[in-house]
């Protein structure tokens, strides 16, 4: 009944983990709030499902074939009973340094005895330099370091969203929850 509200919570949570990439605090207490609000979407889900004939079985099956789902509703556990989630963060910095290339050609053209019987000098190119600018670019990851594949926690969190907006689209195809 109120799962799409609360995916919508998660989803909102989930873009300020995104805009607050770089901020690794921010970015803890943002993926605190969308754990909680993404886990109870499958907490309503599942409460209404178990209302009805056939619900639990089709609730657990359908988490039960998602490896992010369950990581998921570990982590949000974790983090309320025992102590705040403390993800890994990888920072890769990239430093561009400008470079500065100039090409002119120089022809000589000499006659069957080696004598120069013409020259042509191409003029040296100019460049404004002023405008080049170093560049340093800082690119932010987090990772749970339980989690035993490549995916980093954004990446986890668009694939638990899409997971959990196809739980409910099936249950309410399948009449489990009212949606």
């Amino acid at each position: 009944m109120h799962e799409k509200d609360k995916l919508s919570e998660a989803q909102y949570f989930y873009s300020r983990m995104y805009e607050e990439n770089a901020n690794r605090d921010i970015f803890r207490y943002n993926l605190s709030a969308f754990l909680t609000a993404a886990r109870t979407v499958l907490q309503y889900a599942l409460n209404e499902a178990r209302s009805k004939n056939g619900g639990q079985t089709w609730y657990d099956g359908f988490v039960s074939k998602s490896n992010v789902l369950s990581f998921f509703r570990d982590k949000r556990d974790f983090n309320i009973h025992d102590e705040p989630i403390q993800p890994r963060t990888d920072c890769t910095v990239v430093i561009g340094e400008p470079l500065h290339v100039t090409d002119a050609i120089s022809i000589v053209l000499k006659d069957k005895d080696g004598n120069i019987v013409g020259k042509y000098n191409s003029p040296e190119p100019s460049y404004n330099t002023d405008k080049l600018e170093s560049t340093v670019i800082g690119k932010y990851q987090h990772k749970f370091n339980d989690w035993n594949g490549n995916e980093d926690i954004l990446e986890l969190g668009e694939i638990y969203i899409k997971e959990s907006e196809d739980l409910i689209k099936d249950g309410i195809a399948k009449g489990f929850i009212s949606g």
